[in-house]
């Protein structure tokens, strides 16, 4: 793909590893013994979607686990479980994406939220040689600053307005179908990363993209 110079990555599963089932396992070990119901809750009140599209803050988010927690959890106990499902980003991600910069320009877009970005920004700081995740990339978009988040085509049609990219000229990297959907419905080219692949699978030797 000669034309593409923009690369545009997800977060979750592409670059960090991530498991959702440990929040609640956290909680657990929290000493909250209706965790199940606590996910069920946020997913009926829609409290994940608006932390992530930031129409609810982080104060509002804790408060919503604490309606149904109880008041005993605090602040950095909820902050503590919410962050568990962020794991490890490993070095050679890292590494090959280094690799990558030489060629492409690289971007980033997540859906995520204001805790999780803390989390996640420390770690990269702490672990690599950066003062923090955004100076590892030429740009980054996050929906909580947004207002919208994938699989909604608006976040594309907001990325290529803010860059004046041609999107013939841009491709998106994420491990569900939907998103990348959503990107290749505006011209962008559609790079999906199912579980088991790497980001380094999608390249060959010469770190051409592979299609």
């Amino acid at each position: 793909m000669e034309k593409i110079r923009h690369i545009i990555f997800d977060l979750g599963q592409v670059i960090i590893n991530v498991d959702p089932a440990a929040v609640m396992k956290k909680l657990e070990d929290l000493g909250v013994s209706n965790a199940d119901e606590i996910h069920l809750k946020l997913q009926e009140t829609g409290a994940y979607n608006k932390l992530e599209t930031g129409r609810i803050q982080p104060a509002e988010f804790r408060d919503a686990i604490r309606a149904v927690a109880g008041d005993h959890l605090s602040d950095s106990e909820i902050d503590e479980a919410w962050n568990a499902m962020l794991l490890d980003i490993p070095k050679e991600r890292v590494k090959f994406m280094t690799r990558l910069k030489s060629r492409y320009k690289l971007y980033l877009m997540s859906n995520t939220n204001a805790i999780h970005w803390e989390c996640y920004n420390a770690y990269f700081r702490d672990t690599y040689d950066y003062p923090g995740i955004n100076h590892f990339f030429s740009g980054t978009w996050y929906s909580y600053l947004m207002g919208v988040r994938k699989p909604d085509p608006e976040v594309f049609r907001i990325i290529l307005e803010e860059s004046r990219f041609d999107p013939a000229e841009v491709a998106f990297v994420d491990d569900l179908k939907e998103n990348v959907d959503a990107a290749a419905s505006l011209g962008i080219l559609p790079l999906h990363l199912p579980p088991g692949r790497e980001i380094m699978d999608l390249f060959d030797a010469e770190l051409n993209i592979k299609v």
